[in-house]
This record gives structure tokens, sequence and C-alpha cells, in this order.
């Protein structure tokens, strides 16, 4: 090969390397792994590496969980369906971020198969619970809130005079983001200026699934459900009541009826609350006697993680779609497959609550994003 040409491939080659080295830097997380070994491996510190990934806990990583190396690009292949704001909340980003990255002169104009450029967290307002605080410096309104961006409470301020300092926002909108029911917000608390509103059971209708267990009598499982025994059997058709299996999937009527983590609890809407370090509170903390019982509000999977902030803690991953933290446990109740109303663990003080009156710091995330209890607890009479 001439020389001319060789130099050519050569430089081509180091350009398609470069290329892939800052496009393609997702890490999977492996069993022993922590955030702290990660970072010092790929050279980034842990607060990098918390809000590249909008991890809202630093002590809750799972096995199998894809995280990005901060500094650097991903990309992402638009599926059939997708929004730019979607693919957003996703990543962490913005959709003006994403629409900016890409170059997008119409950010509501994607299609399947289109490979976006997945921009590097760089510490703006982004709605990480690490954030630090809200971001000054500039009085322009910007053109259109997007998936994540929030606003600091100010003394004397409403949820009305916040939201016309924003265009295209309504009181409305942060009211349903924050799970705001009463009109009443507090000096300092962070309000996502969007974002889901979920408000998990309430309704207590139509019909959910149990996978039976060993020693399980049918008349049992319909006790547990408030429902009679014959309807039971003939929603699933089941001719012989003494006869189901271990692992036996049934529908359940009345199923998607929400379980009170804490019965008889004291709380309040401290949705957003600051908290040291420049975090903020996502979640309601719910006070109870010390070894208190704490119930699987819905049926799910629960998982169980110890770290220095939350302490022992559960993972809860709904059936319901909705993924439930909770945090500080004394001890642990049933893992793996759990039903609604099942004892996942005990009120305690584990973590940082040391010192503080026994609590479960309770958590929902709607995929991925943080969405306020208070509503919910509400709406069940917890």
């Amino acid at each position: 090969m001439p020389d001319n040409r060789r130099a050519r491939a050569i430089a081509v080659g180091m350009v398609l390397a470069l290329t892939v080295a800052l496009v393609s830097v997702d890490y999977t997380v492996q069993r022993g792994d922590t955030l702290t070994e990660i970072a010092r491996d790929h050279g980034v510190s842990v607060s990098d590496l918390v809000e590249a990934n909008s991890i809202r806990n630093r002590d809750l990583i799972r096995i199998g969980q894809v995280l990005v190396i901060p500094g650097k690009d991903k990309q992402h292949v638009v599926s059939r369906g997708e929004t730019l704001v979607r693919i957003a909340s996703t990543y962490g980003t913005s959709a003006f971020a994403l629409a900016k990255a890409n170059s997008l002169s119409d950010p509501d104009r994607i299609y399947p198969g289109q490979r976006l450029v997945i921009p590097a967290r760089s510490g703006s307002s982004s709605g990480s619970s690490e954030a630090d605080g809200e971001s000054e410096g500039s009085s322009n309104r910007p053109q259109r809130i997007r998936s994540g961006e929030y606003h600091v409470v100010k003394r004397g301020e409403t949820v009305e005079s916040i939201a016309d300092q924003y265009k295209g926002v309504s009181a409305d909108d942060i009211a349903s983001a924050n799970g705001i029911v009463d009109g009443r917000i507090y000096t300092g608390t962070r309000l996502f200026l969007d974002g889901p509103s979920i408000v998990g059971g309430g309704a207590g209708s139509g019909t959910g699934s149990y996978e039976v267990k060993r020693g399980d009598r049918l008349g049992d499982i319909a006790a547990k459900y408030g429902t009679s025994l014959s309807k039971l059997a003939s929603l699933n058709d089941i001719g012989d009541v003494n006869r189901i299996r271990a692992g036996q999937t049934i529908r359940v009527p009345g199923a998607s009826e929400w379980v009170c983590p804490v019965k008889g609890g004291r709380y309040f809407n401290d949705w957003g609350f600051p908290r040291g370090g420049s975090r903020f509170h996502e979640g309601n903390d719910l006070f109870a006697s010390y070894g208190t019982k704490v119930r699987a509000p819905v049926s799910g999977t629960v998982e169980l993680i110890r770290g220095s902030l939350g302490g022992l803690q559960f993972n809860l991953h709904g059936s319901d779609g909705i993924e439930y933290l909770g945090s500080h446990l004394d001890s642990a109740g049933a893992t793996g497959k759990v039903s609604a109303g099942d004892v996942i663990g005990y009120i305690g003080t584990s973590g940082n609550a040391q010192g503080t009156s026994p609590h479960l710091h309770f958590g929902m995330y709607y995929k991925g994003l943080a969405v306020n209890p208070y509503p919910t607890l509400r709406a069940n009479g917890c």
C-alpha cells in the first residue's frame, strides 16, 4: 500500500476509534460493585457519576444496571412511538438539550431508526436529588419548560407566582407534578415545573394477579383480598377449590387496591424539602414506633439494599409499573416476590437517620422519574 494511502487509512482508523471511545461509554454494574469503585476505575468522581446518571440514591445501584461514564456522549436509536421528552427523561437530560445536541430544528419531529447523540450532563438544573439548587445569573424566562427542570421556592412565593415566571407553565402543572393538593408550599422547597402525576390505588377495582405459594389455600387467598371462595374459583375456572398448586398464577378481584405501607403512620407533604449536601427530599417520611411493620403497597418483587445514607432499604418493583423505595429500616421482612400487604420490613433509624425519630423514608418512581407519594397516601386513607 502506498505511503499516502496507508497514512489515510491510519488516520481514518484513529478517527473511528476516537468516535467509538466518545460514544460507547456504558458500564454494566457487576455483583459487588460500588459507585466509589466504578468512579475510581474510570477516572471520574462519584459526584460526577451520580449526576451523569440521575442517581437519586447513591447507595442504590443494581446488578445489570447500565451506567453512563460522565464527560462523554452516547447514542440512542429512536424506536416507534418514542418522543424527545420521553427519551430525554430516560437519560436524565432535557428535551431542549437533546434537540440542541442533535441540531433538531423541530424537536417534535423524530423518526424510528434515527440516531440521537445523548449529551453528557453538565451539572445544570437537572432535577437530580444531588442538584446544587436553583441556577442563578439569568433573568431570562426559558422558552419552554422540559421534563426535569425545577424551581426552588423563595419567601413569599405562591404556586401561581412561580408559574408566572415560566412560559408555558400553569399553576396546575406545578401542583400536579409535585402532588400539591392544598396550594401550600414552603420556602426552600424544590418544585418540579412539570412531570408525571401519579396516584396509586384508591379505587380497589379491576383485577390483578397472585402467585400461589406453598401451603396456600384458595379460601385463604379469597379472604386476603376480601372476596368469596366461589367468586375466586369462577374467575379462574377452578373446578376443584382444593386443587391449586404452588407457582400457579391466579386472577384476583380487587388486587389492584393499594395498601398503606405504614398503618397509622404520621406524615405531611415534606416533598422537595432541602436536605444536607445540597440534596432535596424525593419522598415523604412516615413516622411510627420503632419496629412497626412496613407492608408492600402493591404486589411485586422486593430487593434489599444497604447504604450509608438510606441504611437498610427495600426496593419494590411494583406490578403497577411504579418503583417503591423505603429507607432506614431496622430489619427486613419478605423479599423476592411479594403480594400487597406482605410485611417487607420494620421501622427503624438506620443509615443517616440515626438519632432521629423512627421513620420510613418512602419514595415512588415512575419510569425513572420521582413522583410525590403524598397524594397516593391521602387517597388511600393512610
